[in-house]
């Protein structure tokens, strides 16, 4: 089964209208009686849409929600005002730090597995001024080892406000699950008074870059957030992917004063893949 076309970083009405009436002048080359409606079916789908009334809605709800600031950069990111905001930390006032428990270094993967050995959890843990807290939602909620969870019909501030779903690879309805694990988190977060959440990206729980729409084996990425991200995110915690390499470094340039600028770092959302998949 092909994978349906991924929706761009910033979709718009003007877009959707566009790549219709794009698709049908290829039509009408081919069968001059087409009609818009059947472009507009024939888009939907291509995106991975049952209608275009439905792809419709989605674009209108992507449109209301501000993923991106005026910068360009996601707006979950922390900023250089709110790193260079924080506090000088020391090992008697270190740094806070939530992380995924895969890459603190915990075997909470869906296969028992452990990402600890991701050159970024591993720096976090061996600074002598920061204290990580590892919490793992998946585990917390299903167990280890369990199936893969993704999200259907949106992604996690949908499940969050009820318009979307997570089923496992077999269909389960792990929805409620997830929430009371993302409540878990935030209550993890808040009861340690973090100053930033590192997130295993992808994942439909931690996800905080990009996520699938729908099941991975047969889905398109698309740009959001996994559900305890985004309730993370909500309650004004700024989270950080694995993959945003420049806001890392400017962290770990605040934590430790041997670690120089790189200017060739990027963050998710700048790379190539990134740039190229979603149209930026």
């Amino acid at each position: 089964m092909d994978r349906p076309n991924p929706i761009p970083a910033r979709p718009s009405l003007e877009w959707l209208r566009k790549t219709a009436k794009d698709r049908l002048s290829a039509l009408r080359a081919e069968a001059p009686a087409t009609r818009l409606h059947e472009a507009q079916r024939i888009v939907a789908r291509d995106f991975g849409f049952a209608s275009w009334r439905a792809m419709k809605a989605r674009v209108d709800q992507l449109c209301a929600r501000r993923v991106f600031a005026e910068d360009g950069a996601p707006a979950h990111l922390p900023r250089m005002g709110l790193i260079d905001a924080w506090p000088t930390f020391t090992p008697k006032n270190p740094m806070r730090v939530l992380m995924s428990g895969c890459l603190a270094g915990q075997h909470v993967l869906v296969d028992g597995g452990t990402a600890g050995d991701h050159p970024t959890g591993r720096r976090f843990l061996r600074l002598p001024n920061v204290q990580v807290i590892a919490f793992c939602p998946e585990n917390f909620a299903f167990g280890t080892p369990r199936e893969t969870p993704d999200i259907h019909g949106g992604d996690g501030h949908d499940v969050l406000d009820d318009r979307a779903r997570v089923l496992s690879e077999s269909g389960t309805d792990w929805t409620e699950g997830m929430i009371v694990a993302a409540h878990r988190m935030l209550h993890v977060a808040r009861e340690n008074d973090v100053h930033l959440a590192v997130l295993m990206d992808i994942s439909a729980a931690c996800g905080s870059q990009v996520i699938y729409r729908g099941a991975r084996t047969v889905a398109a990425h698309q740009i959001g957030q996994g559900v305890c991200a985004a309730l993370l995110v909500r309650n004004g915690i700024p989270v950080v992917s694995q993959r945003d390499l420049k806001t890392l470094n400017a962290i770990f340039r605040k934590l430790d004063g041997k670690s120089g600028f790189r200017p060739e770092m990027k963050d998710h959302h700048e790379i190539d893949w990134y740039r190229t998949y979603f149209q930026t």
